[in-house]
């Protein structure tokens, strides 16, 4: 693609923009000099930190002749007038961009450690920082960058999906950085005013938990990922979001109102509240279906007869949201084990749906997996399935279709 072609994909959005661009050390480094080319090319402000890792795979004085300013690769750089640097940066930025964003950077700015130029940048970042994550395979699976990752989601940050393909260490995976025209498209993205501006929407998420005894409950494996993917999808689009959830197994992302609920009695209340001033409801919680019929005061001992718990339904909230909902849009989350678009067929027409998401256990996919592999019907209809994908690109394709339902659209005016 060339230059010209380049400036006119992105000038619209980019042009007058101040864009922070920080490069840490990874070999992905080399396309970061693309990225800060086509930003220019779009007309944009672009300045560039670097940790001194970075110099070690491109020089600081590439930076320098592509964005037309001086790096900034030391801390304690003696400067031409007195200031404080890494404030000075923070301030000026429209947007923080970092790519690539190694493993050891996930970590410092989950943490909020402040140790060079680069991490002291973003812990004072007060523009959105995007993060393109950029490393070996087993680096990206790891754990603690999973936790890392969740962190920096949890406060707002926009970690920006790692690629899969052929990777520097000669492995074939996850962890590969995603295309500089595809990050500018991204940065491009958060300057608009947002496809959801001026609506609500009440996501639920995680799972319930019902009380047996002062120290046993019944519940299930969801970890509030899914839910919570789709309220920072939304809240990033523009909309004003109400977020209820359960137990969870992750950091609770920002939202506009958060109330946290313990069981399926609680859950109907809060959603019960909130729901007169939404546009669209969203249902992505577990919420148990059974619920003991009586609860003990005190812990239940251990007998050799053995122990009995008569269970009672808990009241279908998706049910009676529908039958309420109005002009609101009601989306539903089915997880089936079997036979999972009949089913889900089934549940969106007999609980009054507008949408139906059918999730389907598997390799990858389900509770407590970060990544999934969506069917959605509107109606009864189906719109489209995906592959197994993160649950950030599921919540992104599932926010798409309600963004072309007319009623939104209706809603929104």
């Amino acid at each position: 693609m060339s230059s010209e072609r380049r400036k006119s994909n992105h000038a619209e959005g980019l042009s007058g923009k101040r864009i922070l661009c920080v490069v840490t050390g990874g070999i992905a480094a080399y396309k970061s000099a693309l990225l800060v080319r086509l930003l220019t090319c779009a007309g944009a402000s672009v300045r560039v930190v670097m940790s001194r890792a970075a110099a070690e795979f491109v020089t600081p004085l590439t930076f320098e002749t592509l964005s037309g300013n001086p790096v900034h690769t030391d801390l304690f750089a003696r400067r031409d007038r007195p200031s404080i640097q890494h404030v000075e940066l923070s301030e000026w930025a429209d947007r923080v961009v970092v790519a690539p964003a190694t493993a050891d950077i996930l970590a410092k700015a989950a943490l909020g450690v402040a140790d060079d130029v680069a991490s002291t940048v973003l812990l004072a970042a007060r523009a959105p920082v995007l993060f393109a994550p950029a490393m070996n395979e087993a680096m990206w699976n790891a754990p603690a960058t999973a936790r890392n990752v969740e962190r920096l989601r949890a406060d707002g940050r926009i970690v920006l999906d790692a690629g899969s393909g052929s990777l520097a260490c000669g492995a074939v995976g996850p962890g590969r950085m995603m295309e500089p025209d595809e990050i500018a498209r991204r940065i491009e993205e958060s300057f608009a005013p947002g496809d959801l501006a001026g609506t609500t929407i009440l996501v639920t998420a995680g799972r319930t938990e019902e009380a047996i005894d002062p120290v046993r409950y019944l519940t299930n494996r969801s970890s509030g990922r899914m839910g919570f993917a789709v309220a920072r999808e939304t809240r990033a689009r523009g909309a004003r979001v109400i977020l209820v959830h359960g137990a969870v197994d992750v950091p609770v992302p920002a939202a506009d109102e958060t109330v946290r609920v313990s069981d399926a009695a609680g859950m109907k209340r809060a959603v019960a509240k909130a729901f007169g001033s939404c546009d669209v409801c969203v249902m992505a919680a577990a919420v148990s279906d059974f619920t003991p019929a009586r609860t003990s005061d005190a812990k239940i001992k251990r007998t050799k007869a053995g122990l009995a718990i008569e269970l009672r339904p808990t009241e279908d909230i998706l049910r009676s949201l529908a039958k309420r909902k109005g002009g609101r849009i009601v989306v539903g989350f089915a997880l089936e084990t079997e036979n999972g678009e009949a089913n889900a067929r089934r549940k969106a027409r007999d609980k009054g749906c507008d949408y139906m998401v059918l999730n389907e256990p598997g390799p990858g996919t389900g509770f407590g997996s970060e990544t999934n592999r969506v069917t959605v019907f509107k109606g009864t209809a189906k719109l489209f399935a995906t592959p197994v994908v993160s649950k950030e690109e599921a919540a992104r394709r599932i926010v798409d279709a309600l963004v072309r339902d007319r009623r939104l659209g209706k809603r929104r005016r």
